[in-house]
């Protein structure tokens, strides 16, 4: 049954209003879904007739809009990749982890989103590899699904990534797993700061590449003092990093009987209540 209040509902009733109100902070590619969700499956689309091939009954039906973000058309698919991701977990524990970027780096990543965004994902990466890592916190390598996340739920721009991560990972000679210890994943706050030190470099060596692109309000960023400058300011702003304690897999021989949304007592104060 179609439910009472759908995502196309409220852009067709209060879109505009949004759009006037935030139309700094939307691009083209923002205002195409907005309005691909708008006109989904209704007569601005078109439609098409269905006939069953047993008993001949005829339905007519609009056009669906396709678009990769409309949560209707989208339905199947997500359904098909969350059942694949289910595949591939394993019979452990698992974390969930955010790293989102400050306001200054999230500026930089609305007008050059395809490298920030790679910069993002490759940063989260590196950080989880490096930290997993070292002996004195788990000594392994550790691997990680991550899914970026452009918009907060306040439909603000928000980039940031959700990871699972399994708790724990393979020994530097492979032959072993080395588990986390319960309900602790990594320390937040070296994670935080190992995640913010990759971003800049990667972030530095993409500008020296002639790979970044200014315009409007950061019109100025292009030249190098203002963008060192802007450099030396997110090394001094925490990137953060926060999640959830471990989740059990439907295989998992352990019971994940933690308090929810804490990765461990001593960690409490560092970890942001909240993501978007």
């Amino acid at each position: 049954m179609r439910p009472m209040l759908e995502v196309a509902d409220i852009f067709r009733h209060h879109g505009a209003a949004f759009r006037d109100h935030h139309g700094a902070h939307l691009g083209r590619v923002e205002r195409r879904v907005m309005a691909a969700i708008e006109a989904c499956r209704t007569p601005a689309l078109g439609g098409h007739v269905e006939q069953c091939g047993d008993c001949g009954l005829i339905r007519c039906a609009f056009n669906s809009c396709r678009n990769r973000h409309c949560p209707k058309c989208q339905g199947l698919a997500r359904a098909e990749w969350l059942e694949a991701r289910q595949a591939e977990l394993l019979p452990v524990p698992y974390f969930h982890l955010v790293f989102t970027l400050p306001v200054p780096a999230a500026e930089i990543a609305f007008q050059n989103k395809r490298v920030v965004y790679t910069i993002l994902f490759r940063a989260a990466a590196e950080a989880l590899r490096d930290v997993a890592a070292d002996p004195r916190h788990l000594g392994a390598e550790m691997g990680a699904v991550a899914v970026l996340h452009s918009w907060g739920q306040a439909m603000t721009f928000h980039p940031h990534l959700h990871c699972i991560v399994p708790a724990g990972g393979l020994s530097s000679d492979q032959t072993r797993w080395v588990g986390c210890r319960p309900g602790f994943l990594l320390p937040v706050r070296v994670l935080s700061r190992r995640f913010r030190e990759v971003f800049v470099a990667r972030l530095r060596a993409a500008f020296e590449a002639g790979e970044l692109r200014f315009s409007s309000a950061l019109a100025a960023l292009a030249e190098p003092a203002a963008f060192a400058e802007r450099l030396a300011a997110l090394l001094g702003v925490e990137c953060r990093v926060g999640g959830d304690v471990t989740v059990p897999t439907p295989h998992s021989p352990e019971r994940a009987d933690f308090p929810h949304s804490v990765l461990h007592e001593r960690e409490i104060r560092s970890r942001p209540r909240n993501h978007g």
